[in-house]
């Protein structure tokens, strides 16, 4: 189980800058709306997964590979989930009920409260740990390791399903903020007054 750093400051980030992590929102919002979208996210961790998890295969013959960039991205989207987990931002989605995406991985306790699912991620893998699986689905992606990854990751389908829930997590916080920033009434959860 990884516990929290007492400060962010604590904590070295690959690929995030200081404005991000002191913002998280805004990388979220940029990420969300400027850099892709959920259903292509899924597809590039698809692909990156399928790829480095198999032996010699080649799935997508003669399209340009860019598991080297959507692995960057990826580590992103994990060091932006580790700085909201780490923090006591509101993540929960109040009165919000209805979603732009479909949240099929997440379940009903994960999307009213995000941090049940960051928790659990951060406690299946350390930040340090999931950087590190990262590094080797890329080698293994581009064919430089030994045999396929899948004999050599404990828990192969668990993981799969942690890199399926972490697509689904980034989009959920995006459209909770964004609907709560456009509908601030919409941050008091009704059930509160019960």
């Amino acid at each position: 189980m990884e516990n929290k750093p007492a400060t962010l400051s604590q904590v070295h980030f690959r690929y995030l800058n200081a404005g991000e992590t002191e913002n998280p929102f805004g990388f979220v919002n940029e990420f969300c709306v400027q850099e892709t979208e959920l259903c292509y996210l899924r597809q590039d961790i698809l692909d990156l997964l399928k790829t480095a998890y198999s032996y010699k295969e080649e799935f997508y013959a003669g399209v340009s590979k860019s598991f080297g960039y959507n692995q960057i991205q990826i580590i992103k989207v994990i060091e932006i989930l580790f700085v909201l987990h780490c923090t006591d931002l509101d993540l929960k989605p109040g009165n919000v009920r209805s979603y732009e995406n479909n949240y099929n991985c997440l379940n009903r306790e994960e999307k009213n409260d995000v941090r049940v699912f960051l928790d659990d991620f951060f406690t299946f893998h350390s930040l340090d740990e999931w950087r590190e699986l990262m590094d080797d689905l890329l080698i293994y992606a581009y064919k430089e390791g030994d045999e396929g990854l899948f004999n050599y990751v404990d828990e192969p389908f668990k993981t799969i399903g942690y890199f399926e829930k972490l697509a689904e997590a980034i989009f959920l916080v995006y459209e909770i903020q964004h609907f709560k920033e456009g509908y601030p009434k919409a941050s008091v959860d009704p059930r509160a007054d019960v």
